[in-house]
């Protein structure tokens, strides 16, 4: 596997990627093994934009390959079906893959999102309208739906 990272207004992004990418994360530094590409760099030149506001819609899901179960896949594809500027409750994702019970798996399948923002798991809340985990914080879940809010 090979990674790029780059300095967004989020924090670092690392990029995972093969031949596809696999993996968009934040982390706390950078290592000695930043292999970018045209990929990586059209990627990154879209979640910037979007971090910027200028962006509601990315159109590099040709580059990614997405690893994870069944059950992970319908979930983040439902992700996927959630409006810029909108959000979704854990049990109204459940209801949208015609699981309504699976509320807890999906959580959990939200909770391994490997793509974050390109797949969307900072839009869903609660049930009472409160923000709940997210993988990095909810500082920049925050940060993020308010981007998107005044956009």
């Amino acid at each position: 596997m090979k990674t790029a990272f780059y300095q967004t207004d989020v924090g670092i992004i690392k990029i995972t990627y093969q031949e596809k990418i696999s993996k968009i994360e934040l982390v706390a530094g950078i290592d000695d093994k930043d292999e970018k590409n045209e990929i990586t760099d059209k990627v990154i030149d879209e979640l910037k934009e979007y971090l910027k506001g200028t962006r509601k819609n990315f159109t590099i899901y040709d580059f990614i390959l997405l690893e994870g179960t069944d059950f992970q896949k319908r979930v983040w594809q439902e992700l996927l079906n959630i409006p810029y500027g909108q959000t979704k409750t854990y049990k109204e994702i459940a209801r949208g893959i015609n699981n309504e019970k699976a509320t807890r798996a999906v959580a959990t399948a939200i909770g391994k999102n490997p793509l974050m923002i390109i797949i969307p798991c900072h839009r869903v809340i609660g049930s009472d309208g409160k923000l709940r985990g997210y993988a990095y914080g909810l500082d920049v879940k925050k940060k993020l739906l308010a981007l998107e809010d005044n956009n």
